[in-house]
């Protein structure tokens, strides 16, 4: 009879003990299923949601660069010319161009004056020197001076038999910036602010369309007419809801 009662005893043990494990088992997996969608499935939308809503990565903006467009009609060897820029007496910037026709003829020019803000001393005058080199010596000759941020005509003096009627333009501030896409057919538009008065706008495209990543390189050219004193500038890259047309997945940049 003993046995019987232990033998019974035991059975019931053990199969408590299965019925329990099970359950636990259960309880376990469902507790962990709960877990799963109260805590880690809204992280894991959060971030699909983050990446799905990235447009743009890897952005990088230039140092700021000053330019000025110097015009003319140069009757020069081979139509060569060089040039240097000076303020305070230091070189900013140097290089040369090449006229549409050479001496004997006249021929116009277009120049391009980039200088490296970082150069520069907001009060003093800049200077461009115009030239060629003679051929025998090696000497820069035929020099004509004028100043670059001060007179928009220029007087070339003793020099009009090498260069004459040159223009300068107003400077322009310029940026160029780099980065990776992600925007439908590639394209995005940008805006350059200042005291939340928009000085630049455009677009561009990047090398592809969403759902790839394009990479792009932007020019930015600021008419320095339109800025004001040292107020910051910013840089706003986004894209249009062809829905909406509203601006969307804006990302905003200072420019230094």
């Amino acid at each position: 009879m003993n046995k019987k009662i232990i033998a019974l005893s035991t059975a019931v043990v053990i199969g408590g003990s299965a019925f329990f494990g099970v359950m636990n088992t259960s309880w376990a997996q469902k507790f962990s299923q709960q877990f799963d969608q109260s805590f880690l499935k809204p992280a894991v939308k959060a971030a699909e949601e983050t990446a799905k809503e990235e447009a743009f990565r890897n952005v990088k903006v230039s140092d700021r660069i000053v330019q000025y467009i110097v015009s003319g009609k140069a009757r020069v060897h081979e139509g060569t010319y060089n040039y240097t820029v000076k303020q305070s007496g230091e070189v900013v910037a140097e290089g040369f161009g090449t006229a549409s026709m050479g001496a004997p003829e006249w021929g116009a020019f277009t120049q391009e004056v980039s200088i490296p803000a970082n150069k520069l001393s907001d009060d003093q005058a800049l200077t461009m020197e115009l030239f060629q080199i003679d051929m025998e010596s090696g000497d820069a000759v035929n020099k004509t001076n004028f100043e670059l941020n001060k007179e928009s005509a220029v007087s070339t003096g003793k020099s009009v038999k090498t260069f004459r009627s040159i223009k300068v333009s107003d400077s322009n501030v310029q940026y160029t910036v780099t980065g990776k896409a992600r925007v439908h057919e590639g394209t995005y538009n940008y805006a350059v602010k200042q005291d939340d008065v928009v000085v630049a706008e455009g677009f561009g495209t990047a090398s592809m369309g969403a759902p790839e990543w394009g990479t792009f390189t932007q020019e930015v050219s600021i008419p320095a007419s339109k800025l004001s004193g040292d107020q910051p500038l910013t840089f706003e890259l986004y894209e249009i809801d062809m829905e909406s047309g509203d601006a969307v997945n804006k990302v905003v940049y200072e420019l230094k």
